[in-house]
C-alpha cells in the first residue's frame, strides 16, 4: 500500500512539473514599430491605436497564437524552440503566395523564456510590423 502511494505521489509531482514547464503564454502588446518608420504615410499610427493594450495567447506545444493577433491564418506555425532557462521560445509561420490570395507573409514569435521573473519580453513580427510586449505563463 505504501509503495502504491509513493508511486501515485511521484506521478503527480512529475505531471505537475511537466505541465508547469510547458505552460501556455498570455501576452500583452506594449509597443509597435514598422520598417517604414514614423513618417506621415506610415501605417504604424493606426496599428498602435488598434493593437496596443490587446492580449493574445500562445500554445507552447503548437506555437499557435489566438486572440486579436494570430500567426495561424492558413498554415500552422512550427515551434523552433520550446524555450528554457537558457533559450527563448521561438515559433515561425509562413504564408506562401497562392495559399491565401496572391500575397505572402512571414510570422515570427520570440518569447524570452530565459528572463528571470514572471514577465517574459516578446517580439512578434508580422511581415514588416513588429509588436513588442510581455508574456506570462497562463496556468
Amino acid at each position: 500500500m505504501t509503495t502504491l502511494r509513493l508511486l501515485t505521489l511521484s506521478a503527480l509531482i512529475f505531471a505537475t512539473t511537466d505541465a508547469a514547464a510547458h505552460a501556455d503564454y498570455r501576452c500583452k502588446v506594449e509597443r509597435i514599430h514598422t520598417a517604414q518608420g514614423e513618417g506621415p504615410a506610415s501605417l504604424v499610427h493606426g496599428e498602435r491605436k488598434t493593437w496596443i493594450g490587446k492580449e493574445f495567447s500562445v500554445s507552447r506545444r503548437t506555437g499557435a497564437m489566438s486572440g486579436p493577433l494570430r500567426n495561424n491564418y492558413a498554415t500552422e506555425p512550427t515551434v523552433i524552440d520550446p524555450g528554457s532557462k537558457e533559450n527563448s521560445f521561438k515559433a515561425i509561420s509562413i504564408l506562401r503566395p497562392n495559399e491565401v490570395g496572391s500575397g505572402s507573409a512571414v510570422y515570427t514569435l520570440v518569447i524570452n523564456e530565459y528572463v528571470e521573473g514572471s514577465k517574459k519580453p516578446f517580439a512578434f513580427m508580422s511581415s514588416d510590423v513588429v509588436y513588442f510586449g510581455a508574456c506570462w505563463h497562463d496556468k
